[in-house]
């Protein structure tokens, strides 16, 4: 069964901005922007994110594969600051980290109605232990 997490991208615009004056400010002087406004390689790191967990990590813990989300700005303000959800597709038989701010981050599953339940770590020790064969470390 499949379906969906939804998040909102509280502060969407603000990376959008640093981005779009980082450019205006390189183009004048080049390498300004990236040193007045920071550079993270193109990549913003969100307050939020998917994840599915695929094994164990030597130092993290958990791998990772993250979801690329859908973003719906149909409901979003004038800035972009609110109102600005994202949609991860997930499905059953998977255990999935969620992070949905800088405050709030969990593990879940998919049951089979199709419902989100929230997982604590010995559930997903468990599962890895049962699922995952083979772990590489």
């Amino acid at each position: 069964m499949k379906t969906q997490i939804k998040i909102e991208a509280v502060g969407d615009n603000v990376d959008q901005m640093l981005r779009f004056f980082s450019a205006m400010t390189n183009d004048l002087v080049p390498g300004l922007g990236d040193v007045t406004f920071g550079t993270n390689n193109g990549k913003p790191k969100p307050s939020y994110w998917v994840a599915r967990i695929t094994g164990v990590h030597p130092v993290f813990k958990y791998e990772r594969e993250f979801i690329k989300g859908k973003k719906d700005y149909s409901q979003a303000n004038r800035k972009g600051s609110r109102g600005v959800f994202v949609y991860y597709l997930v499905e059953s038989g998977n255990v999935y980290e969620v992070k949905r701010s800088s405050k709030r981050r969990y593990f879940c599953i998919v049951d089979e109605e199709g419902n989100i339940q929230e997982v604590n770590k010995e559930y997903v020790d468990q599962w890895i232990n049962d699922h995952l064969a083979y772990l590489p470390y």
